[in-house]
C-alpha cells in the first residue's frame, strides 16, 4: 500500500521545467575554434611547426636529444604565434596579402587546434585537422599560391604528402623549376 501512494505521489508532482531548451545546444565532442578562414601567415607557421614536430624524433632517434627538445618546443612556439615571423620571413608570393596577422587574429589562432590545451585533450580528431592544414598549406607553397602548371593536378582529389611530393618531383625531373 505505501509503495502504491508513493507511486500516486510521483506522478501527481509537478514537471520538472525544461531550462534545458533555453540553453544552447552542446557541441559536438572535440569542436575547438575553426582555422579555416585564418591569415595565410599563420596557416604557414603552423604547417612549419608540424614539421619541426615531424623531424624532432628523427634527431632523438640519432642522439641528438636537446636538439629534438628543441625542434619540439619551437614547432609548437611557431605554431602558436609565429605567424607574424612567418610572414615577414616568406617571399611575397606567398603572402596573400601584404597586412600581416593582428594580434587578435594570432590570439584567436592560438586558442584553436593542436596546439593549445583543449586540443590536445581531443588529440586524434585535432591532429588531423592540423596535418589536412599542413598539406593544403605545402600545396600552397608548391604552387606559389597562384594558378600554374601544378594547380589543377594538385587539388584534383585528395591531397596527400605523397601525392604533393611525386607532382613537385616530376615537374623538377623534367627541369621545370617555373611553371
Amino acid at each position: 500500500r505505501g509503495g502504491a501512494a508513493a507511486a500516486a505521489a510521483a506522478t501527481t508532482s509537478p514537471p520538472l521545467p525544461d531550462s534545458w531548451r533555453a540553453k544552447p545546444a552542446p557541441s559536438s565532442r572535440g569542436a575547438m575554434p575553426s582555422l579555416s578562414g585564418a591569415h595565410r601567415s599563420i596557416l604557414l607557421a603552423r604547417m612549419f611547426g608540424v614539421g619541426l614536430h615531424l623531424l624532432s624524433p628523427l634527431f632523438w632517434m640519432l642522439g641528438f636529444g636537446r636538439l629534438a627538445l628543441l625542434l619540439l618546443l619551437g614547432g609548437v612556439g611557431l605554431a602558436r604565434g609565429g605567424g607574424a615571423l612567418v610572414h615577414g620571413a616568406v617571399p611575397p608570393m606567398l603572402r596573400e596579402t601584404e597586412r600581416p596577422p593582428s594580434k587578435e587574429e594570432m590570439d584567436a589562432a592560438a586558442g584553436a587546434g593542436l596546439y593549445c590545451v583543449a586540443g590536445v585533450r581531443n588529440f586524434g580528431p585535432n591532429l588531423a585537422s592540423e596535418w589536412a592544414m599542413a598539406l593544403e598549406s605545402l600545396a600552397f607553397v608548391c604552387t606559389y599560391g597562384k594558378k600554374n602548371c601544378l594547380t589543377n593536378e594538385m587539388y584534383r582529389g585528395e591531397l596527400s604528402l605523397g601525392k604533393i611530393a611525386g607532382l613537385v618531383w616530376g615537374k623538377l625531373r623534367e627541369g621545370v623549376v617555373r611553371c
